[in-house]
């Protein structure tokens, strides 16, 4: 027998922000073999040159595909040790799947979500329509929410009088919805987060479109923080999505630190 497969406790991750790499790398550094799933091939890149034992491509949309993948592990080799969800805060159809599946089969099943800084500049919505409760009338508004909320987010901020534009990501996806979307074709600046800290490229929009606001999500990690530092050096308003709080009964870890303690407390087959 493979000593490496019999020894080396085997790691499922489920990534979908930008910690997920990081922690890949540790975990392979301190012993562990990892198989990672991603969305798309460019969210492979970044795993490209580890280790791995396998990048599963592609969204998983079912509780079935989830279901197969941890069957078909048991069956052609000795299984997962653990499957950690490193999915994003908003990505809550993904985590209740792979939660519900995990129970069921009884697999170890660890939730990874990012601590909140509660930082003062903000102002925290629960909804798009509490939009409807500040005075936006005429206020050039800059929405960074991500695609799957910006025609909500648009109807409401124009709801309120705002006038309406957006940072979208550049990936093919993000593009499409936008493009189908109703927002100016005008309105809309394609890019990916700056990768310095100072933001360079969204102060200049905020610049070129004369931005009053912003709205964003409170998703935790770089973005964010981003929005924070930028809105509050520029003395402008930030709009923050709350988080999504439905999965308060899985008891998740907010460092990596708090994720090697609880993997090293699952006993190992």
């Amino acid at each position: 027998m493979d000593i490496r497969e019999k020894c080396q406790p085997h790691l499922w991750l489920l990534t979908g922000t930008g910690e997920g790499h990081v922690f890949a790398k540790s975990l392979l550094n301190e012993g562990w073999k990892i198989t990672v799933s991603v969305v798309s091939d460019r969210a492979s890149i970044p795993y490209e040159k580890l280790n791995l034992e396998k990048i599963l491509i592609g969204a998983l949309i079912t509780e079935e595909e989830i279901r197969n993948v941890i069957l078909n592990e048991r069956i052609n080799r000795n299984g997962f040790d653990c499957v950690v969800d490193l999915t994003h805060p908003f990505a809550i159809k993904i985590t209740r799947s792979i939660s519900k599946v995990c129970k069921e089969l009884e697999q170890q099943f660890i939730r990874y979500e990012r601590a909140i800084d509660n930082i003062s500049n903000a102002f925290l919505i629960k909804k798009f329509c509490d939009l409807e409760n500040y005075d936006l009338k005429n206020k050039s508004i800059l929405l960074a929410v991500g695609v799957r909320h910006l025609e909500e987010a648009l109807t409401f901020a124009r709801n309120s009088g705002a006038n309406v534009y957006a940072r979208i990501l550049a990936n093919p996806e993000s593009i499409r919805k936008t493009l189908s979307s109703t927002i100016q074709k005008k309105n809309f600046a394609v890019l990916n987060p700056s990768a310095c800290s100072d933001g360079k490229i969204e102060k200049a929009l905020v610049r070129k479109w004369n931005i009053d606001g912003v709205i964003s999500r409170q998703s935790g990690g770089r973005n964010e923080i981003l929005w924070h530092q930028i809105c509050l050096s520029m003395g402008i308003n930030l709009w923050l999505l709350e988080r999504p709080c439905e999965f308060k009964s899985i008891k998740s870890i907010d460092s990596y630190e708090k994720l090697i303690k609880r993997l090293k407390s699952i006993s190992i087959k």
